[in-house]
């Protein structure tokens, strides 16, 4: 018997189809390949860091303030959370999935009086009821999962984002999954917390944690009762030392700044170059490339006669969720894709990990090169693993999005 061929020997690593981090654009990875410099020196601030979160200005849709932090998405929404809400304060956290959870499990942390407004896992949200638990409550803040990635699911911010404004609550928006890949009007949805991570669909490596902020949550930062439990994500640090006078801060216009923790060079210079690609594109045509990208995805899911796990119509565009067909487990897929043909998807999480396949069109992987052998990889271990499609029928139906894509 002729051995079993290996695919994905020819290949260093897999080919990254996850829900984050993403495969990087060259010139990003480019940018880490440089000689270390001193992160405090005003070479770094002025050229650097400073022109890299007002690129960010741009893709957040925000004339306020945006900052850079080293950690991840979760430092960011740790940020945001230490930076305002104190001990007692009422805050609603809409929990839709596992990132729901987490940033009750945080809120729950610092201290909130916290009320879990639920919706089933994959389904809509019933903004009717989200309402009208605001008006009960009045809330202090509102938190919302953009694009809930552990279900493939995109909630509708702006209107929540209507119902915080008008309980007079600050709105918090998680968008680790959305930001630069859907489209997030942070200013004009009222958002006053917008909280990311570097890895998705920004283009940029794991590490740093992105955060902007409204004039509505300075003023909210200032009036604290104390001061917040953790100095390195205190945002209000940064209003003191680095956000100059002209621009609503407290440091002298032309006074030395200082960064309140020490920023990675490296990993600014790369989120610099992810920045100016996605500004280069336009976010107009980005968004229309992630929505392309995922629409083909799903067709050929469908042409395989693969079901998706969420209600279509909330269906995300930066991350698909599937069941897997019955019988075959989620991680046996994966493990196939990776280990035969090169290609890493996830699992589900929570209670649907061995149910549910993720898959990511994020960054560079939101086109053709990436998700036609996404589909043809996903087929062939199907196949290996029992299950039996029309050959090609996912490739060729995801072809024909891509090829009328205007």
């Amino acid at each position: 018997m002729p051995p079993t061929m290996n695919w994905a020997q020819c290949y260093t690593r897999p080919i990254l189809m996850i829900p984050g981090p993403t495969e990087l654009p060259f010139p990003v990875i480019q940018a880490m390949n440089a000689p270390p410099s001193v992160q405090y020196d005003p070479s770094f601030d002025e050229k650097v860091l400073e022109p890299t979160t007002l690129a960010l200005r741009q893709v957040f849709q925000t004339p306020g303030e945006v900052f850079l932090l080293p950690g991840s998405g979760r430092t960011a929404l740790e940020a945001g959370a230490m930076s305002v809400i104190e001990p007692g304060d009422p805050v609603i956290v809409v929990v839709a999935g596992v990132f729901g959870v987490l940033m009750r499990e945080i809120m729950t942390r610092v201290g909130a009086q916290v009320t879990e407004f639920r919706v089933e896992w994959g389904r809509p949200l019933d903004l009717a009821k989200l309402r009208a638990e605001a008006e009960r409550l009045r809330p202090k803040a509102i938190h919302l999962v953009h694009n809930e990635t552990s279900t493939g699911t995109t909630y509708p911010a702006e209107a929540v984002g209507r119902i915080a404004r008008g309980v007079g609550a600050l709105y918090f928006l998680d968008t680790v999954s959305a930001i630069a890949g859907i489209d997030v009007r942070t200013h004009d949805w009222g958002v006053d917390l917008n909280m990311t991570g570097s890895q998705k669909c920004l283009g940029a490596p794991l590490g740093m944690a992105v955060v902007s902020v409204s004039d509505r949550a300075w003023e909210a930062m200032e009036r604290r009762r104390g001061k917040a439990p953790s100095f390195a994500c205190d945002l209000l640090q940064w209003r003191k030392t680095w956000i100059p006078v002209s621009r609503g801060g407290k440091l002298p216009d032309g006074a030395p700044r200082a960064q309140p923790v020490s920023i990675p060079t490296h990993l600014t210079a790369a989120m610099r170059v992810a920045v100016g690609l996605i500004l280069a594109e336009g976010l107009e045509p980005r968004f229309a490339r992630h929505a392309v990208a995922a629409n083909a995805l799903r067709a050929g899911l469908d042409a395989m006669r693969l079901e998706l796990f969420p209600d279509p119509s909330i269906a995300s565009n930066t991350v698909s969720c599937l069941k897997t067909p019955d019988g075959i487990a989620a991680g046996a897929v994966v493990a196939t894709m990776r280990d035969r043909y090169g290609i890493l998807i996830g699992t589900g999480l929570d209670r649907f990990r061995g149910t549910t396949l993720r898959i990511g069109t994020m960054s560079m992987t939101a086109s053709p090169f990436y998700v036609l052998p996404t589909l043809s990889a996903l087929e062939l271990a199907l196949r290996e693993l029992g299950y039996k499609t029309e050959s090609g029928a996912g490739v060729a139906a995801a072809q024909t999005i891509f090829a009328n894509a205007s």
